[in-house]
């Protein structure tokens, strides 16, 4: 570290305050801390999630979580979604990052949102996909509905609609569009894709339930998140219902079997990564203060409890109640079935504020 930059040692000694268990690792270079994203671990010591320590003043704050593979640049927004947000080192933080721009340290860590065109060409093959959707969740969906819903049906269409090349080998995103459908992240960058598909059809590499596809080459994901278009009235004097689910299917299901698309909500996916750091990220994203939270999670979600207290801390100052539904129907362990596959039942954690 340059003896004469000395924000090295404070911001070092910063996270170690406010975030418990975190400690240094790689001679100082480095500190290793539970993930903010996701459940890596209850023991506050064994974290997944190594956070780079600036050596000079244009050394961009890079992390990542080798459980959820979230990763990112730390800048003052950062600070509000992982509750540790101390002016004065925000803006230290928001300085080394403007250097670090300056300096080409930081391209592909910006915090860009991008235009996106969900475009279709071949509309056999998207109805293809819409049936699979339907049939898989017991809807009456329409291709404009999924677009709607930033589905993405044709990957292929998209990219050439927008005239952007591939990221990935076009032998790989032909398979892609042919036998995957795709969940739109909220920055428009990431496409979580399903293969729709059994196994062994398509390329090893890509032979999985699940496959990220990233359009622009971004290096920061921590806006990976799936969140449904949803026109959400702030000056409402009703509390905004905010429901997050695990899966993409599990939030459809949600907004259109059992909501039926309720006014004034919001409907979001944590994709791989954690229920804690998506509402954080909600609530300083879109200044939402006045919610109820719904928390949909898997039944075989060993680490739910601790998950449950996590974000019952989070929405008491907000005096939210908090609201955990599970699917009890035999056999399920999810909500991304038909309607007549789940029998909810719905545990309620009042704010310690009433």
């Amino acid at each position: 570290m340059n003896k004469n930059f000395i924000f090295g040692q404070q911001f070092i000694d910063y996270i170690k305050t406010m975030i418990p268990g975190a400690h240094e690792v790689s001679g100082g270079t480095e500190i290793v801390c539970r993930c903010r994203y996701c459940p890596d671990s209850r023991d506050q010591n064994h974290g997944h999630m190594y956070i780079k320590v600036p050596q000079e003043s244009d050394d961009p704050i890079l992390f990542h979580c080798f459980k959820c593979q979230t990763s990112g640049a730390l800048d003052s927004r950062t600070l509000l979604d992982w509750g540790i947000y101390d002016p004065s080192i925000a803006v230290t933080i928001d300085k080394i990052n403007k250097k670090a721009a300056k300096s080409n340290k930081f391209i592909g860590y910006t915090k860009d949102w991008y235009n996106f065109y969900n475009c279709i060409s071949n509309p056999q093959l998207a109805q293809n996909k819409v049936d699979y959707i339907n049939n898989r969740l017991g809807t009456s969906l329409s291709i404009n509905d999924c677009i709607q819903d930033k589905i993405v049906l044709n990957l292929s269409d998209c990219l050439n609609a927008m005239n952007l090349q591939y990221t990935r080998h076009t032998n790989i995103v032909n398979q892609l569009n042919q036998y995957f459908v795709g969940f739109l992240s909220l920055d428009n960058n990431f496409v979580n894709l399903r293969r729709m598909c059994n196994e062994g059809i398509v390329y090893n590499g890509i032979d999985k339930r699940y496959i990220n596809y990233n359009i622009h080459g971004k290096k920061d994901n921590t806006e990976k998140m799936y969140i449904l278009h949803s026109n959400v009235d702030l000056t409402s004097p009703k509390r905004i219902q905010i429901h997050i689910a695990e899966g993409p299917f599990d939030i459809l299901s949600i907004k259109h079997n059992l909501r039926l698309n309720e006014p004034n909500s919001i409907y979001a996916a944590i994709t791989g990564s954690g229920y804690k750091g998506l509402i954080m990220h909600i609530i300083n994203t879109f200044q939402i203060f006045y919610f109820d939270l719904h928390v949909y999670p898997d039944n075989d979600d060993m680490g739910s409890k601790d998950m449950i207290n996590e974000l019952i801390n989070i929405v008491d100052p907000f005096n939210a109640t908090l609201y955990e539904h599970r699917n009890l129907y035999p056999g399920e362990k999810d909500f991304g079935v038909p309607l007549s596959r789940i029998n909810e039942t719905i545990i309620t954690h009042k704010s310690h504020f009433f």
